[in-house]
């Protein structure tokens, strides 16, 4: 085989292999996020263990270069171990964690320390071997390319560094769009593993014939060859791949912080900004292997290089403040669908690569010209893995750094100018140490003062809007917050960028630009949306498990959960944890309101990851209330997933009470039902709540179902204000807020075929970014509470309307509805003191049209022309009032004067709609039966009803043949698009051989 043959094909060789080691980096993120969740030591060990096993492996290889007889015959051998490790890695990994959240971390972990060395041990152990593997690709297959050939190093070493990135940027997009959602962690583990195995094989077959030592001449170049020769030279140049590696990394980290802020902070937005990262890099190695063997004055070049990527690093600032209204415009004018989402997608990338690739195209460059240069110089072959090192040990401190340090004091734009200022310095420093070629000193200080000039320039002139950081573009379109809202809290934390701002009705905290919680401030103002959700985050728990002495949150938001769980008298410890530090101090903006949560001596704020806290804790839990952020945000689906639930009861007592927090908006029904089977898998009973249409609050008892609420609850001193002040007034209040439990809505949500979210097939990951950026909404629930026939309650008796009138402040529309109901039986009836409301509203015309008919029966008004009317009252009349007051009213419509003069088969729609009224399964079946053959052909708000009316009493009488052909010809009733939620319910319920529930007694 020819030679250069041989070369093309180690080229090809590792670009595949920059492929899978990509796929590794992506996929043991995944992993160890799960074992060390997203706390800032987390992320950064990460990193640090990836990239210091890829400096180590480099290094172990450049200290034996010269010695290696067949570069090429070991490369063979470590891709075969990685691949082999990649197969075997799921496995190692479960083992592993098992054991560490059994044995490890409860027995060398302190639980008032969020840092554990033991834990972080185990997390590097797991991935050092695979790191380290990766890290001697780069110099053996550069060794063995440059023994074959030595014509043209600079280009070969280029090349190399090139088509490796490049195979990353492919192996980080196929990881997150393509292998991860078809067949899992596993299985893209699995892919990359097989991929290694096979260049293994190819790399053998290659090396049979040993390339013969290098020998590469050491040029004469301009600057004098003892002076670049010398160690002094060495040193410099490694330094500089220290300081590059240093300064890259910061960039990096900024970057992917501010860019979350205007893609959003999922994990496809970090996983195309990490692939544009890459591809400046490959793209910058791309050009300069043309030019590395021709320039001349390598050293001079490197320095203009540093020079310009410094300058455009802190160039991205004015950029970036006009990302956020390039992005406003893009998704003012797309679609919210699937093709718009590509769009969104595509302009992300467009984003990223117009901030990030002018300074990572010269980053790109660096390396080859620094390996080049050391390669002529008295290092030879071992250059080529001693720069790789010393870059990658760079990069570790840039982390470091930057997580740690440089944001935490400076901000996102300070920390990004440290990291061009250190390019920029460097490049002076460069310019300042070498002999210019005239011998003059001036040629290389005026590029130097230009540069540094630059800087200063572009650094003092721009900085980032907080009111566009907090204007959470990519979900809102607008690109920065109104006049009328104030940011008066603004930090760029460890792990987020958090906001609060004023707005002339609410204060709300913000987390990457997205709301968190909201509250209103003052006593006077209608209470925001967010504090029923959170008010009954903590008060439904206490309400099933009033005697609960220990309980945790986890995420603090606002604080006002917290608060809420505090005005228990028998809670003895509140333990509250929040992987963000700036995330407890905004929320002491929200003070009095949220006072309890940092006063009371019982609350106890815990800055960590839940799972690695409960897991170094030795106690359990009465109550645990989680409330993280939205599934979509990257890495939060962890926390709605099986083996978190199934964990997280471990740490619960017996009897213990679960309080689940999720959003129905933003979330398509698929999603929403693998979140609600993962939790089914260890809480085989849960009860679902309403605390706004928009959200949801799961309750789930370890050992046994979630049981009633205690009413004590309700006159709790110190929560009775909060609930007065949300018109919770009483517990049957409280009560109707149930929707259904899991055992009653299983079927239906089964009937889905979806996969639980898991750990390991991240569902909810991979499914959320979409459908919040094509704003979809799991109604399924709401639908099935607006149904005309009381469908829910008769497979889950435990769910009704109260038995009394009661006012609320309508926030479901359970609540509208039941406050509609009253308002038609009052009007239609004549009966009773009627609210006003702020609005005529269809069914308060329809209700006064059906009193006139039943009253005055004029001429005008037939029967047939008030039976559409009256279908669309018995809408709310025999779902939002209870059985007694239903029989009531349609006793009273017969009885009316009009009433009594209704022919027979006008008389059937009355009684059918009184059997929906009294729950009475029989009596719905037969005469929706009846009515259905009548109105055959007919699709109208009657025939609808007539058709959910028999089906629902099919299936609660257990006909479920006869049920089954009802709902086959569904389209003979039903007008399009209409009812869908309904019929899918019912043909699960069918399917399943669901029978009612007998009424309470």
């Amino acid at each position: 085989m020819k030679v250069r043959t041989r070369i093309e094909l180690l080229f090809c060789v590792f670009f595949i292999s920059g492929f899978s080691g990509l796929i590794y980096e992506s996929v043991w993120s995944h992993y160890v996020k799960l074992f060390l969740g997203h706390a800032a030591y987390a992320q950064t060990l990460v990193l640090v263990v990836f990239i210091g096993g890829l400096a180590l492996g480099a290094w172990l290889v450049s200290a034996r270069a010269e010695r290696m007889r067949n570069p090429l015959r070991l490369y063979a051998i470590v891709e075969a171990l990685t691949g082999i490790l990649g197969l075997l890695f799921h496995t190692i990994f479960n083992t592993a964690i098992d054991w560490g959240y059994a044995t490890l971390l409860p027995a060398a972990c302190d639980q008032a320390s969020s840092f554990c060395p033991a834990q972080w041990g185990l997390a590097a152990a797991l991935l050092a071997p695979q790191s380290i593997m990766l890290g001697a690709t780069f110099p053996l297959v550069s060794s063995a390319v440059l023994r074959l050939s030595n014509e043209s190093p600079g280009h070969d070493i280029a090349t190399l560094y090139f088509l490796n990135s490049l195979g990353a940027v492919l192996g980080v997009m196929a990881s997150a769009f393509v292998l991860i959602p078809a067949i899992g962690l596993p299985g893209t583990l699995h892919t990359a593993g097989l991929a290694n195995i096979g260049l293994a094989v190819v790399a053998y077959l290659l090396s049979k014939t040993p390339p013969p030592a290098m020998a590469i001449p050491q040029v004469h170049q301009p600057v004098a060859t003892e002076e670049r020769d010398s160690r002094r030279l060495v040193r410099i140049l490694l330094a500089t791949a220290f300081l590059t590696g240093l300064s890259s990394f910061i960039y990096e980290i900024v970057w992917i912080r501010m860019l979350s802020l205007v893609l959003g902070a999922s994990t496809h937005s970090f996983e195309l900004m990490l692939a544009t990262f890459i591809l400046g890099l490959a793209l910058g190695g791309l050009w300069v292997r043309h030019k590395v063997d021709s320039v001349g004055d390598t050293v001079r070049f490197l320095a203009i290089v540093q020079l310009f990527m410094g300058v455009s690093a802190a160039a991205t600032i004015p950029l970036y403040n006009g990302a956020f209204d390039f992005m406003a415009w893009m998704l003012s004018s797309v679609s919210r669908s699937d093709g718009g989402f590509v769009l969104f997608n595509l302009t992300s990338t467009a984003i990223a690569l117009v901030v990030m690739l002018p300074a990572t195209f010269c980053a790109g460059m660096t390396l080859p010209l620094i390996t080049y240069r050391l390669l002529r110089s008295r290092s030879g072959e071992r250059a080529l893995g001693l720069v790789y090192a010393v870059n990658t040990v760079g990069a570790i401190a840039g982390v470091i750094l930057t997580v740690h340090l440089l944001m935490g004091w400076l901000g996102l734009h300070g920390a990004l100018v440290v990291g061009a200022a250190v390019d920029v310095l460097l490049g002076a420093a460069l310019l300042i140490w070498i002999k210019p070629r005239s011998g003059r000193r001036g040629g290389n200080l005026w590029p130097a003062f230009v540069g540094v000039a630059a800087l200063v320039i572009v650094a003092s002139s721009f900085g980032i809007d907080d009111r566009r950081s907090a204007s959470g573009v990519f979900r809102t379109g607008v690109a920065r917050l109104s006049g009328n809202t104030a940011v008066i809290y603004h930090r760029d934390g460890k792990t987020a960028t958090v906001d609060v701002v004023d707005s002339e009705a609410f204060r709300l905290i913000r987390t990457n630009g997205k709301s968190d919680a909201s509250i209103m401030m003052t006593t006077t103002g209608t209470p925001s949306r967010d504090e029923f959700t959170m008010a009954l985050l903590g008060a439904l728990p206490l309400g099933h498990k009033p005697d609960a002495k220990t309980a945790a949150i986890i995420g603090f938001g606002s604080g006002m959960s917290t608060s809420v769980m505090l005005t228990s008298p028998t809670l003895e410890r509140v333990d509250t944890i929040e992987i963000e530090p700036a995330m407890v101090e905004g929320a002491k903006l929200f003070r009095p309101v949220v006072n309890a949560a940092f006063d009371d001596p019982r609350s106890h704020i815990v800055i960590d990851d839940a799972k690695s806290y409960f897991a170094r804790g030795k106690g359990r839990y009465d109550i645990i209330v989680s409330e993280p952020s939205n599934p979509w945000v990257s890495g939060v689906s962890s926390l709605f997933t099986e083996e978190f639930y199934a964990r997280l009861s471990t740490y619960m007592n017996e009897g213990g009470i679960l309080s689940q927090w999720l959003h129905t908006y933003e979330m398509d029904s698929q999603t929403l039902a693998s979140i609600l089977v993962a939790v089914s898998k260890t809480f085989p009973d849960f009860v679902i709540y309403s605390s706004i249409d928009s959200d949801i609050i799961l309750i789930a008892r370890k050992g046994g179902p979630p049981g009633k609420i205690d009413p004590a609850v309700m006159g709790y001193p110190k929560l009775k204000p909060l609930l007065d002040k949300l018109r919770i007034a009483d517990a049957e209040v409280l009560q109707r807020r149930t929707v259904t439990h899991w055992s009653a809505i299983a079927p239906y949500i089964l009937a889905f075929g979806a996969k639980p979210n898991s750990d390991f097939f991240p569902v909810v990951d991979q499914r959320a970014s979409k459908t919040r950026f094509t704003q979809a909404r799991a109604d399924d629930f709401t639908a099935l509470q607006a149904s005309p026939v009381p469908m829910l309650e008769m497979f889950d008796r435990t769910v009704g309307p109260p038995a009394k009138r009661s006012s609320v402040m309508a926030v479901t529309f359970v609540d509208n509805a039941t406050n509609e109901a009253w308002m038609i039986r009052d009007t239609v009836m004549g009966t009773g003191e009627i609210e006003p409301i702020t609005f005529i509203s269809v069914f308060e015309m329809n209700a006064s049209l059906l009193h006139r008919w039943a009253v005055d029966c004029p001429a005008d008004l037939p029967f047939a022309k008030m039976l559409a009317v009256t279908a669309v009252l018995a809408d709310r009349i025999n779902t939002r009032l209870p059985a007694e007051e239903s029989t009531r009213f349609w006793d009273w419509l017969r009885n009316s004067r009009c009433g009594k003069t209704l022919a027979p088969d006008e008389h059937q729609w009355i009684d059918l709609f009184a059997a929906a009224g009294a729950r009475d399964a029989r009596q719905m079946a037969q005469r929706g039966a009846a009515l259905l053959e009548l109105k055959k052909g007919e699709r109208s708000e009657p025939s609808e009803y007539a058709f959910l009316a028999a089906v629902t009493g099919e299936v609660c009488t257990g006909d479920t043949a006869r049920a089954n052909a009802t709902l086959d010809n569904a389209y003979s009733w039903l007008r399009k698009g209409t009812r869908e939620v309904e019929t899918r319910m019912l043909r699960a319920q069918a399917l399943a051989g669901a029978k009612c529930v007998a009424p309470a007694a």
